[in-house]
């Protein structure tokens, strides 16, 4: 897989020129879809659904219809700091065009599980929306925020306060971590860390009365991917707990 190294501090900077609105429909069984608006430019998200028969790239973003020609993915990988990219070509023969099926140049082998966030980049003048379907996903299940950037997301659809939502339930955090999430309206990235609930209090009381800045993070749709910056460095296990008829 072709790997690329993309400047962490100019991928956060570039928040200030892209936002992503999600709407979501989910029948009882808990099986739906989401559809995901992305705006030209860098968008950060996650598929927090199990798609059939697998969720790579090419599975959840397929373009064999060569609607999202142009369009880029990047993953991150925490291990090397380096970006695993593919691009959405035309299918056929010849320059700029790809024989793989699904219509990714590298054959859309990134796995975008649930938990797991990318950037999006479209490169195209209008918004481009994906459509994600397949099953919400069971719990506990949990995701390992090692030492270092994680971009991630929650591994079932739900937005709002990460820390206080009975699901996403991000409580077992290290003090000194930081997070940085989309703000859908100004388009950049607030970093929001938790301090012991003995310092600054009234100064940086956040809503659940231990996180600085702004106050708890929120993730503004379900689809919605964040870094986590792990600076203590102890692994933080993020479980989710979700169940049908929950």
């Amino acid at each position: 897989m072709r790997t690329k190294t993309l400047l962490l501090s100019a991928l956060l900077g570039a928040l200030g020129s892209v936002a992503v609105h999600a709407q979501s429909v989910y029948s009882l069984n808990a099986v739906g879809y989401i559809n995901v608006t992305n705006v030209p430019g860098f968008n950060m998200i996650t598929c927090p659904l199990l798609a059939s028969p697998d969720n790579t790239v090419g599975t959840v973003l397929n373009n064999a219809s060569g609607a999202l020609i142009g369009d880029n993915v990047y993953f991150y990988n925490n291990t090397t700091g380096l970006y695993s990219e593919d691009t959405a070509l035309a299918i056929g023969s010849g320059k700029g065009k790809t024989l793989n099926p699904n219509g990714w140049q590298l054959d859309g082998t990134n796995m975008a599980s649930p938990g797991t966030a990318f950037w999006f980049e479209n490169r195209q003048s209008t918004n481009v929306v994906v459509t994600f379907v397949g099953t919400v996903p069971t719990g506990p299940i949990t995701n390992a925020l090692v030492a270092g950037f994680n971009l991630v997301g929650s591994v079932v659809p739900v937005s709002g306060d990460i820390i206080s939502n009975s699901i996403s339930a991000l409580t077992n955090y290290n003090v000194g971590d930081t997070i940085y999430v989309y703000d859908p309206v100004t388009g950049y990235a607030d970093g929001t860390y938790p301090t012991s609930p003995n310092i600054g209090k009234g100064l940086h009381l956040g809503y659940n009365g231990n996180w600085g800045g702004i106050g708890d993070p929120i993730l503004p749709y379900d689809s919605s991917g964040f870094w986590y910056d792990n600076r203590v460095g102890t692994t933080v296990n993020w479980v989710e707990n979700y169940s049908v008829g929950q």
